[in-house]
């Protein structure tokens, strides 16, 4: 009697005969990780605007102090108890009483610094709009100062790009989370006290 030898066509293996069922099972594993990993990005993403959030406020709360400045040094001195992560800039800003209205972008176009009012030599005042209030004998008063002559302070990092010069700020704030607020304070000038803006801004 002939042997009839069993044919081993179509056998694959083990695991070659269950790749249709693992093809799914697969493509499964990849969204559940894909999905995960867009879970944990958002959640990443929401922690770091929260905490920019929070630094915010703290950042406001030291700069604003008991609201009314008598000197530069003084107004300089708000920066000594900022300890933070985040890029911030505060400084004081002039808003005209006849045009209240406050632009945010159009404050910080061009060179950042002019937006900020200045110490000039004698304890004068340069408003950000070029008006300098100043004293009967101290009228001709060079206002022309350097950077830390202005009620302007930010963090190291800031600080450093606007040293460097073409730094657009506007242009760096569109792809990040920021907060900024204004509040109405008080600085004297040799005229007296005067109602100024903090604008605090932090991202």
């Amino acid at each position: 009697m002939r042997k009839v030898k069993k044919s081993s066509r179509g056998f694959i293996g083990s695991i070659g005969d269950d790749l249709p069922s693992l093809i799914p099972l697969f493509f499964a594993l990849m969204i559940f990780f894909t999905a995960l990993a867009f879970a944990f990005t958002t959640i990443n993403e929401k922690n770091a605007t929260i905490n920019t959030y929070l630094d915010s406020l703290t950042i406001a709360k030291t700069a604003l102090s008991d609201g009314s400045f008598a000197s530069l040094s003084e107004f300089q001195n708000t920066g000594k108890n900022i300890v933070t992560m985040s890029n911030y800039l505060y400084g004081l800003v002039y808003i005209p009483k006849n045009n209240p209205s406050f632009d945010f972008e159009e404050l910080l176009e061009g060179d950042i610094k002019n937006a900020f009012i200045q110490a000039c030599k004698k304890g004068n005042i340069k408003f950000s709009d070029n008006t300098i209030l100043t004293t009967e004998s101290a009228k001709n008063t060079n206002c022309d100062g350097d950077d830390d002559s202005y009620f302007l302070l930010s963090s190291s990092n800031v600080k450093e790009k606007l040293n460097q010069g073409g730094y657009d700020l506007l242009e760096d704030l569109k792809h990040r989370n920021y907060f900024y607020y204004l509040y109405p304070v008080t600085l004297l000038t040799p005229i007296g006290y005067n109602i100024v803006y903090l604008l605090v801004l932090v991202w």
